[in-house]
């Protein structure tokens, strides 16, 4: 806790530094609402970003998350009294939220053939939780700073990882089921210095018939290897259908 952290407590702890016990309570209440409140708005920060680009867990969810870490903490913190709980210890019920969050962080957790969709928002549930916790326990500054860092983390870093991506297409390749075509999609890749990092195949329904779709993760990949690749492996294997990630 910093002592600007320290100076809010105290104020509002000693009834608005008058020293009045009716003030002293509303004080009290006054903290426990800045708290929840503060964890509502950093949290609803976060959200808004995951709501925006469209993701499962979105604006009501991490607000719901941190606004529920941050009640525990203040529960945990002001709601046993140490005269009657003299062996209390407020990091016991916290610990309890940093394990069961995990739960319904692995529920936004999707694998869609090669590609793992949903890590980044169970991430952000995660970190909202551990918001509220901050928020909770009193550590004003340390939530907003870890507020603003993550914000700039999921804004900023989005077009990095976009052009880090690039380097790295996923290549799907729909040919029917008679064809025995990775060696030679291998032997393509060779020659053209395609990497393929991942390869998953699976039995699919195209236009009516049994077909086999391939898709390929391809590392260390240009924009003009990956279209020479595809362009010969048109000619080679004639597949039904062949997609490249747009990100490539």
């Amino acid at each position: 806790m910093t002592s600007i952290d320290s100076l809010i407590i105290e104020w509002f702890n000693s009834g608005f530094a008058t020293g009045n016990s009716d003030l002293l309570v509303l004080g009290n209440l006054c903290l426990v609402a800045l708290s929840l409140l503060l964890a509502a708005g950093l949290t609803f920060i976060i959200g808004f970003e995951r709501e925006y680009h469209g993701h499962a867990a979105g604006l009501r969810t991490h607000l719901l998350v941190g606004l529920g870490s941050a009640l525990i903490m203040v529960i945990s913190v002001y709601g046993f009294s140490s005269d009657l709980f003299p062996t209390r210890d407020p990091a016991r019920l916290a610990a309890q939220v940093i394990s069961g969050i995990g739960f319904l962080g692995a529920g936004t957790i999707v694998q869609t053939g090669i590609d793992v969709k949903g890590l980044t928002t169970a991430s952000t549930l995660w970190l909202v939780m551990a918001i509220g916790l901050a928020a909770g326990s009193g550590n004003f500054v340390i939530a907003i700073f870890a507020t603003v860092l993550s914000f700039f983390i999921l804004v900023a870093m989005r077009k990095v990882e976009r052009f880090a991506s690039r380097k790295n297409p996923v290549l799907m390749i729909v040919v029917p089921t008679d064809k025995a075509v990775l060696k030679d999609v291998l032997l393509v890749a060779s020659r053209y210095s395609v990497t393929v990092r991942e390869t998953r195949s699976e039995i699919v329904l195209y236009q009516g018939m049994q077909a086999l779709r391939i898709t390929m993760r391809c590392s260390f990949a240009s924009k003009s290897s990956s279209t020479a690749f595809i362009d010969e492996l048109r000619l080679i294997l004639r597949p039904l259908e062949v997609q490249l990630s747009a990100d490539a």
